[in-house]
């Protein structure tokens, strides 16, 4: 090993210590924070659930992007709230506060001027003020209505001053602060989704019906089928397999590509095959008014998911299949 690859060798391992020191510092920082004892949470829970108007968010500099994030994560699980910048809002997006509105004040040193400039006008529309805040004797942390005190011993970085400890703390009380809320108002996962509409996330309302393979499309056989017409409708109809149905179409069983092949390989009568013979008498099903995410949150907890899946009503009798290939296409 010569000189240079000795000294990057020592390079990558100081570099992979940094990095666990940070991670280090941070979590236990988070760690402090839970051996406190911290008053008049469950207040400040159920003054930020009741609110009818917008709850707003207002910090600056890092404190002010934790901010903007959280403004964001309360919308997302159901408690409208908007970010201010404390340093724009005294040049007109004040405003944007309503009269009687919830403040939450984001600030590590609890004496940032943009911040502290404001405090008077806010008072003066009837806000109520809660601060998240390092420096409990703090000029901010005195004016606020409900202090949560969010302290740490140092900063994450080797110099002791950027902002690391510190917004990952305030970003976590707000995260907690929003879901706490969001239970307290008995948000569901339907309302989540309707809150995401785009993406993956949007597709879960959508219902199973709109989206499943039906009338012509569906594969479908009685019991008596023969395995040539078995597998004939399940090449035509190109789902890898076909339900089982009575005269009345109530399901009776699925058969899937890997049943023929086992029935195959354990050297089945294949002349007097049919569909009754392999079918699985228990599949799987969706209800015909179940949504995707029904169906996504079916096929994580399958121990090995699903390819199909019949759609029925009721009764029990089919309306279609669902294919996984349909979890991702509209």
């Amino acid at each position: 090993m010569n000189a240079f690859t000795t000294i990057e060798a020592a390079a990558s391992d100081c570099a992979t210590a940094w990095f666990c020191d940070v991670i280090a510092a941070e979590r236990d920082a988070l760690s402090r924070l839970l051996s406190m004892h911290h008053t008049g949470i469950a207040e400040t829970v159920a003054l930020l659930a009741r609110q009818e108007r917008p709850i707003v968010l207002i910090g600056v500099g890092k404190s002010g992007h934790i901010a903007a994030k959280l403004a964001a994560t309360f919308s997302s699980l159901g408690t409208a709230a908007l970010f201010l910048n404390a340093a724009e809002a005294a040049h007109g997006d004040l405003g944007a506060v309503e009269p009687g509105s919830t403040v939450v004040l984001l600030s590590n040193s609890g004496s940032t001027e943009e911040t502290l400039r404001i405090l008077p006008l806010l008072k003066a529309r009837g806000c109520t003020l809660v601060g998240i805040i390092g420096r409990g004797d703090s000029p901010l942390a005195r004016a606020v209505d409900h202090l949560i005190h969010a302290e740490v011993e140092r900063e994450a970085d080797h110099i002791g001053m950027a902002p690391t400890s510190s917004t990952t703390l305030h970003l976590a009380i707000g995260d907690a602060l929003a879901v706490a809320v969001s239970r307290t108002r008995g948000f569901t996962r339907n309302d989540f989704l309707k809150h995401h509409p785009a993406g993956l996330l949007g597709r879960q309302i959508i219902p199973v019906a709109t989206l499943m393979r039906q009338g012509e499309d569906l594969p479908k056989v009685g019991p008596a089928s023969s395995l040539v017409d078995l597998l004939t409708t399940m090449s035509r109809k190109r789902m890898g397999a076909a339900c089982v149905v009575d005269q009345q179409d109530q399901l009776l069983g699925l058969v899937v590509d890997g049943d023929v092949r086992r029935y195959l390989q354990t050297g089945g009568d294949i002349a007097h095959a049919n569909a009754g013979a392999l079918m699985r008498a228990d599949p799987q099903t969706v209800p015909l008014q179940a949504t995707l995410g029904d169906a996504m949150l079916m096929q994580n907890q399958a121990a090995s998911g699903w390819l199909v899946l019949p759609v029925v009503d009721d009764t029990g009798r089919l309306h279609g299949m669902l294919h996984t290939n349909d979890l991702m296409q509209g």
